[in-house]
């Protein structure tokens, strides 16, 4: 199980840090919900691709003593199964919709092909949003056929609400985030 944690720094800051982040003490397992303290149990490491450079960091795991099952910490920049952070995926997505001008200065952006496999997945996950909106917030998204108009709607909700913390939500309740499969 992954659950993310605003660590409060950037990229590069968590990666010179390595396991030394102010990593968070689960109190609670949330596979069986034992209200014991949840033993920590090693670290992965992993890419975080950014729009300028690529870091290697350490994602912290946790093991439940009693259901002896896993929780892995991960940094509210980064998006489950991602290499690219999601700032790096977010300002790609923003600039092929035409909401941004593009950065040709940044030499570690997705390819061309990467860069729609994003747009169609955020495409493709247009009903998630509106569910997850209209259930927490009571937010019901424009019903217009194109999908461009929509995603761009979409774009700016989410980053009025704070883009990171809707994602979070999101994916502590259940729903897949933005660019899942």
């Amino acid at each position: 199980m992954i659950q993310f944690h605003d660590f409060g720094i950037d990229v590069q800051t968590y990666a010179e840090r390595g396991k030394e982040n102010d990593f968070p003490l689960l109190t609670q397992c949330p596979h069986c919900r034992a209200k014991r303290p949840l033993h920590r149990h090693g670290y992965d490491e992993r890419n975080a691709l950014t729009p300028h450079g690529d870091d290697r960091i350490w994602i912290v795991r946790y093991r439940c003593r009693e259901c002896l099952k896993t929780v892995s910490v991960l940094p509210s920049f980064l998006l489950p199964y991602f290499q690219y952070t999601l700032s790096a995926v977010w300002q790609v997505v923003k600039e092929q919709l035409g909401l941004t001008e593009g950065t040709n200065q940044a030499p570690f952006l997705p390819t061309k092909d990467g860069i729609i496999f994003y747009v169609r997945r955020f495409y493709r996950n247009l009903s998630n949003l509106h569910s997850f909106f209209a259930r927490r917030w009571r937010i019901i998204g424009p019903i217009v056929k194109k999908e461009k108009e929509r995603a761009s709607w979409w774009i700016r909700t989410l980053e009025e609400h704070g883009l990171y913390s809707v994602i979070r939500e999101m994916w502590e309740d259940g729903f897949r985030h933005p660019f899942a499969n």
